[in-house]
């Protein structure tokens, strides 16, 4: 069937989510990428089909110059849409990377998804020519996408054993990179300037990394402009400050919001939950959900694994 995209000009306060289409029985990742686009209140505007990739759509965010980035981790396939909507050439960067930052010296970083030899049942994923995974580092690269730097960051054990840097996110000074291995017991940080490993800002030492029913753990982070930090746990988002304090505690229903970003108005952050197919936007100050919406894919077929909003070119 002949699939095509209806994603229109990017305005203000669209949002997007990457939710991909799953239709393989025999790979519950897999199927037609897609991203789908609302406008500020959540009315839908379009979806984009991604052309190139085979596997969840994950790690949506969107660059300072108004070009929306995702990923096909599995593949190693990275999904690069104009302000105008239309894809642009997609990548193979020859990794499986998962997310992206802007460095205030004009390049990128990307976090790569994958450790070791062996991906979880029910998919599969391209493997490096040294016939691992990954390496589960953070690599820096030119605008024009040229190799520049490899930081050897840690990265935690948890119950998968395939996952490496899962998400990540630049604090606003550029100074250094918050990151998760994700469903992991530590909220590490590596310092870019000096190139040295930090002290996580937290974590559960006491917890077994490998127990699924302690769900003690981290999942997305996220820096908002004056320096707080948003972190997606087990049972919903946490809001630290700069000394690793916890500021704020906002439940939210559900367990599996995989992907957190602010919003324009960064009094807002929107969030979505890859378990239960709903988005929302949540309400810093007062901690509630203010609006959400459910794009109907739910666990088992669970897709919604990426959020982004369009604040402008620039911003």
């Amino acid at each position: 069937m002949q699939l095509t995209s209806t994603m229109k000009p990017f305005e203000v306060g669209d949002i997007f989510l990457g939710c991909t289409y799953l239709n393989n029985p025999d790979d519950d990742h897999m199927g037609d990428g897609r991203i789908m686009q609302f406008d500020r209140y959540w009315r839908p505007k379009g979806t984009l089909y991604t052309e190139g990739t085979r596997y969840f759509i994950v790690g949506c965010k969107m660059g300072p110059d108004g070009t929306l980035w995702a990923f096909d981790c599995h593949d190693h396939i990275t999904v690069r849409v104009g302000p105008d909507g239309k894809q642009m050439g997609s990548w193979d960067l020859g990794r499986s990377f998962g997310s992206i930052n802007w460095h205030d010296d004009g390049n990128l970083l990307f976090g790569e998804y994958f450790i070791g030899t062996e991906i979880w049942k029910g998919t599969s994923a391209k493997m490096l020519d040294s016939g691992i995974l990954g390496d589960g580092n953070i690599y820096k690269y030119t605008p024009d996408l040229k190799p520049i730097e490899v930081y050897d960051v840690e990265t935690a054990v948890e119950p998968t054993m395939f996952k490496g840097v899962t998400h990540s996110t630049l604090h606003p000074s550029g100074d250094f990179i918050t990151y998760t291995t994700e469903t992991a017991r530590r909220l590490m940080r590596y310092d870019l300037r000096n190139n040295q490993q930090m002290d996580d800002l937290d974590g559960y030492p006491d917890a077994d990394p490998l127990d699924r029913a302690d769900k003690r753990w981290f999942i997305a982070p996220s820096y908002l402009a004056d320096g707080r930090l948003m972190c997606t746990v087990a049972d919903g988002l946490r809001i630290y400050a700069e000394d690793g304090k916890t500021i704020k505690d906002i439940p939210l229903p559900g367990y599996g919001w995989a992907q957190v970003t602010p919003d324009v108005d960064q009094r807002y952050a929107l969030a979505a939950n890859v378990w239960t197919g709903v988005a929302a936007r949540i309400d810093l100050d007062k901690g509630v959900i203010t609006e959400s919406i459910d794009v109907g894919f739910t666990a088992p077929n669970r897709s919604l694994a990426g959020i982004a909003v369009y604040a402008g070119q620039g911003a």
